[in-house]
């Protein structure tokens, strides 16, 4: 009998099984309750003179940098990067020169044909339209790459992927330079 009323003190102590997961989905309906009282808050956009005090003047006005000149620029970087392999790689210095040739080349023309989407749509532009042309050029990247090591016998991994490396990140410069 002790034991009955000892097991009935503890059973009445006792939180049952489930109740972590019955305050987690209180708490999850708190959560939902705040989102929802947040979507229906009305967000006012910044007007021109905000927005200019908050980030300065020249944040408003266009960028300079458009696609097609970043993709100039990976061009640029290619070549220069190929050139300097060429002429400062030891041992077999055309096969680098070409390899990196080939590493910016695997970069920029899938850069080129998203930069040549983007403009063709510039009349009306959606997100959608982004993300497929993003899609198109990584598959293209790496059908690229693929393309490279199959065909090209004398390749040289270094500078094909310090190469690579190089004009991809081209697109940080020209955010720098904006």
């Amino acid at each position: 009998m002790v034991s009955d009323r000892h097991d009935a003190g503890q059973d009445k102590d006792r939180q049952p099984r489930n109740a972590p997961k019955v305050a987690r989905n209180a708490a999850w309906e708190t959560w939902e309750d705040d989102e929802a009282e947040r979507e229906e808050e009305a967000v006012d956009p910044l007007s021109r003179v905000e927005a200019e005090t908050l980030f300065g003047e020249r944040a408003l006005r266009p960028s300079r940098m458009t696609p097609g000149r970043v993709v100039l620029a990976q061009v640029a970087v290619t070549v220069l990067s190929a050139i300097a392999w060429r002429l400062f790689a030891g041992g077999n210095a055309g096969a680098a020169g070409w390899s990196a040739l080939f590493g910016g080349t695997v970069c920029f023309v899938p850069s080129g044909f998203f930069a040549l989407r983007l403009w063709m749509s510039r009349e009306r532009p959606s997100i959608s339209g982004l993300v497929v042309g993003e899609a198109i050029k990584v598959f293209a990247t790496a059908a690229l790459f693929v393309l490279v090591v199959v065909l090209y016998g004398e390749l040289r991994w270094v500078p094909m992927l310090v190469t690579f490396l190089l004009a991809l990140k081209t697109y940080w410069v020209a955010l720098a330079i904006r």
